[in-house]
């Protein structure tokens, strides 16, 4: 036997000891990573809006890959501004998909929580989602600045919860 014969012979011996193909049964879990059924809850960090950016408009769009029952919000713009009385005005745009299928209503509850005390505030927004199409709704909240101020001290930074009720609409 010549060498190069020896290193095939040992190669074929070699290689299934090096590592192995394993093979399991898998489920409806494996297949749909990152879908929900309703209601979904989407929590997004705040502190951006420390900073200002220009036009005070903050687009969110990480949370596009996250879907409940066939919907995604794939847009959700804060628009933070000041009112006549010093108030924080914080307007919140939600954006709709609907995959292919057949159109759904999408009511989405927010919040704010965390910072260094808790904000009763919450306001919906409903969307009446085509299939196959982008559909927005805005609602607003006002906090005063030293609420605004206190989101961003404490332990637990600040955060927009979203809950996302999804049901048929046919």
């Amino acid at each position: 036997m010549n060498f190069k014969h020896l290193c095939l012979v040992l190669t074929l011996l070699v290689s299934p000891l090096m590592g192995q193909v394993i093979a399991k049964q898998g489920s409806e879990a494996d297949l749909k990573h990152g879908e929900f059924s309703s209601p979904m809850v989407i929590e997004l960090p705040l502190d951006r809006l420390k900073v200002e950016e220009p036009g005070n408009i903050y687009p969110y769009t990480d949370q596009d890959k996250f879907v409940c029952d066939g919907v995604s919000l794939p847009l959700i713009l804060i628009t933070k501004s000041t009112t006549w009385s010093k108030r924080i005005k914080l307007t919140i745009k939600a954006t709709a998909y609907v995959r292919p299928s057949y159109d759904r209503k999408v009511r989405v509850q927010c919040s704010i929580i965390g910072g260094a005390r808790a904000i009763n505030t919450i306001t919906e927004l409903e969307i009446s989602a085509k299939e196959k199409q982008n559909r927005s709704d805005s609602s607003s909240l006002e906090i005063s600045k030293e609420e605004f101020d206190n989101l961003f001290k404490g332990e637990n930074p600040a955060k927009l919860k979203l809950v996302i009720s999804v049901t048929p609409d046919r």
